[in-house]
């Protein structure tokens, strides 16, 4: 049924206070590991796709052990339960669209969001492979990805704002964070970028409209006043 709005929210540092897929990365597979990979995305040698396959590689952790950090170190950004109500009581989509992986996405969920809330979020994030031979990532959407001109991302987000227009949404509301929320910012109607971050920079230096925010509390009165 055709919506008036409808939010594509980024995970990691956007939903989160911290960025958990990092601190997953430097608590099982060392800081060290992690430094170094991250100093090669500054540097171009790895693409936002290269980045996310780097940073596990070192992980030899189980999936129950991922899950059980992630669910005891992180901590949803405060507004985010208020934009996921305001969601559900406009029904209005909300798309948590993330680069990381499901597992630790839902056990974070699980441990911080009431369940009748964790009902409205749709879920659009790489999937995780635990093996002996260390953590893979694989990218559900990166054959549409690329119909879509991105050869970057692995799983890019303008997959996700199409995915909500195809659902009847007329206004795309997009928010984020990161380097890979930049083509969020180029496909979303609106975007909000987290006060100080590198999405935030980008807006600012490439004159793109945005809102910058700490909290989300301002996003769900966005969508809670969104004109019918």
């Amino acid at each position: 049924m055709p919506t008036p709005v409808a939010v594509v929210c980024d995970f990691d540092g956007t939903a989160t206070l911290i960025d958990v897929g990092d601190e997953i990365s430097k608590h099982f597979g060392g800081v060290e590991h992690w430094e170094t990979e991250s100093a090669r995305f500054r540097r171009g040698e790895l693409d936002t796709r290269g980045i996310i396959e780097a940073i596990y590689s070192n992980v030899l952790a189980s999936e129950e052990d991922v899950r059980g950090f992630a669910a005891a170190t992180a901590r949803l950004r405060p507004g985010f339960s208020q934009l996921v109500a305001a969601c559900r009581d406009r029904g209005a989509p909300l798309f948590l669209a993330s680069g990381g992986l499901r597992q630790y996405i839902e056990a974070v969920l699980a441990a911080n969001l009431a369940s009748d809330l964790r009902a409205h979020v749709r879920i659009v994030a790489n999937e995780g492979l635990f093996g002996p031979s260390g953590l893979k990532v694989r990218f559900p959407s990166e054959e549409a990805s690329r119909e879509l001109g991105c050869t970057a991302c692995g799983s890019c987000k303008r997959v996700v704002v199409a995915e909500a227009r195809k659902a009847g949404a007329r206004h795309v509301i997009g928010a984020g964070d990161g380097f890979a929320d930049r083509c969020l910012a180029k496909s979303a109607d609106s975007i909000w970028a987290r006060e100080g971050s590198y999405l935030h920079r980008f807006c600012v230096e490439n004159r793109v409209a945005h809102t910058p925010f700490t909290s989300l509390e301002g996003v769900a009165r966005a969508v809670a006043a969104f004109p019918a």
